[in-house]
């Protein structure tokens, strides 16, 4: 479940999303992706903006079980929904579809995770998928008209030193580094600095 819910840790997804960063740019997509940093970018805030909301002052919804949405579910679900958009441009319909539903059940399958291994309540993964849904959205309302990126044997050659690094990364540092604890004494802080917990 660990290596599952790792397709959605920051650890994974920041060095990820600098690759495809500079693969679009390097293919000449810079709409794309500047659509694509921002998405990724967005998805980032609000989680956190999500996380701060609802740990402020230690609070819980007990109607939901919300403590802290998902931010492992936010960034797959942006992530993964991107990469989707990017690679299904100028492709059929059954081929745009087989991609569209591979970045779902990878997103879910990292909320399973999530759930499964007990970090996170349905409801938070839910908020966190629902995070990453508004941030694909924002890349595909800003990337211009889809285009096919050329897949040629030589960049995906030129890749596979990457996708090996990022295999890497995933099974070496998933989860042995959180940002939680920060943002839990971050957001006490804002929490009594405004006075919100009176």
């Amino acid at each position: 479940m660990d290596l599952l819910s790792g397709l959605g840790d920051v650890v994974v997804v920041a060095p990820a999303s600098a690759a495809l960063f500079a693969g679009l740019v390097w293919l000449g997509a810079r709409r794309e992706a500047a659509a694509f940093a921002l998405a990724i970018a967005a998805a980032m805030a609000l989680a956190l903006a999500a996380k701060l909301a609802f740990e402020a002052c230690g609070f819980v919804e007990p109607q939901f079980e919300i403590e802290s949405p998902s931010g492992h579910a936010a960034l797959a679900a942006a992530f993964w929904g991107c990469v989707a958009f990017v690679l299904a441009g100028g492709r059929p319909p059954a081929g745009r579809l087989a991609l569209y539903a591979a970045a779902v059940l990878v997103a879910v399958g990292v909320a399973y995770g999530r759930v499964a291994i007990g970090a996170h309540s349905v409801a938070e993964v839910v908020c966190g998928l629902a995070i990453g849904a508004v941030a694909t959205a924002l890349f595909v309302a800003l990337r211009g008209p889809p285009r096919r990126v050329p897949l040629t044997s030589q960049v995906l050659v030129r890749a596979s030193p990457i996708v090996v690094l990022l295999a890497l990364d995933l099974a070496l540092f998933t989860d042995r580094w959180t940002a939680e604890p920060f943002i839990v004494r971050l957001a006490a802080a804002i929490g009594l600095a405004l006075k919100l917990c009176t």
